[in-house]
């Protein structure tokens, strides 16, 4: 699972870093790049950074929260396979209280982080002397719906030949919008 969880990590980071692709031709030189005439909007980059963090602290959330229900589920599973009842109960009762405790230590996790952001941005505005205040807009709800339009790219089963080919998957598999109930 921690693999997984790995996987799924790289692959939000990938999709929300920011890349740039080159063209090779042979047949024409490379384009060469443009000299910017004017800098960027400070403002519009803080914006985006948001909009960033936003997509990140929210990956974070339902990946952990995914690794944290998909723990729940196994624990119940085993405790259901016990034989001795009083056993079976304790077990479930612990399940549950891990659960919790390791929901409040992400939720305290993502407060530590959002704090920091806000830290961080604070000094940005600073260096870029920026004499507005730009409110921090850090919308998780707007990421959340954004990362279920994300697929990963997997790998699948080798064909005949032995090459491994690739195949997608929905990010609302993996990802968890927000812990169930939990089922006793």
């Amino acid at each position: 699972m921690k693999n997984k969880g790995l996987a799924l990590g790289l692959t939000l980071s990938m999709l929300v870093c920011t890349s740039s692709f080159s063209v090779e031709s042979k047949d024409e030189a490379a384009p060469q790049p443009v000299a910017r005439t004017k800098p960027a909007d400070p403002i519009s980059e803080l914006r985006n950074q948001d909009s960033a963090f936003s997509l990140v602290i929210e990956a974070f959330r339902q990946i952990q929260g995914r690794i944290i229900q998909n723990d729940y589920e196994a624990r119940i599973k085993a405790a259901n396979a016990l034989d001795d009842l009083k056993t079976r109960r304790r077990v479930i009762v612990l399940a549950g209280q891990e659960r919790e405790l390791r929901a409040q230590k992400l939720y305290h996790q993502i407060g530590n982080l959002n704090l920091t952001y806000d830290h961080t941005r604070a000094d940005d505005l600073r260096v870029a002397n920026i004499n507005v205040d730009v409110p921090v807009h850090v919308d998780t709800g707007r990421a959340a719906r954004t990362l279920m339009d994300f697929v990963f790219v997997a790998p699948a089963a080798p064909d005949n030949n032995g090459e491994i080919k690739a195949t997608t998957v929905p990010a609302k598999n993996h990802l968890l919008d927000k812990m169930p109930d939990p089922v006793e």
